[in-house]
């Protein structure tokens, strides 16, 4: 007999869809399986890869060190960028910094 426990995970989010008439945001919780969420994580991360995927020329005097993005995860998992202007609504977000790898010797 195997053991078939599915880790799941409580995320709580705002979705613009659930807008009070007031205007106010209104939060949702929802439940989502940890291995969807890893999933959708490696693809946005795949996708943050491919922007960022600049290579500097030898000769220039600077090189990309660090790059910051802001996330927030969607009430299905999906990961979403946070653009300019979001402001205090996203403090809840979540956010990546990649660093450039130290060369190897």
């Amino acid at each position: 007999m195997t053991n078939d426990i599915t880790e799941m995970i409580d995320v709580i989010t705002r979705e613009e869809e659930h807008l009070s008439r007031s205007g106010k945001v209104e939060l949702v919780s929802s439940t989502i399986e940890v291995s969807k969420l890893r999933e959708r994580f490696k693809e946005f991360m795949s996708s943050l890869q491919s922007i960022i995927d600049v290579h500097t020329p030898s000769d220039s005097p600077f090189q990309l060190n660090e790059i910051q993005f802001s996330a927030e995860i969607a009430a299905k998992g999906d990961f979403k960028l946070l653009g300019t202007g979001v402001g205090v609504e996203a403090n809840s977000g979540v956010t990546f910094v990649l660093q450039r790898k130290s060369a190897e010797k």
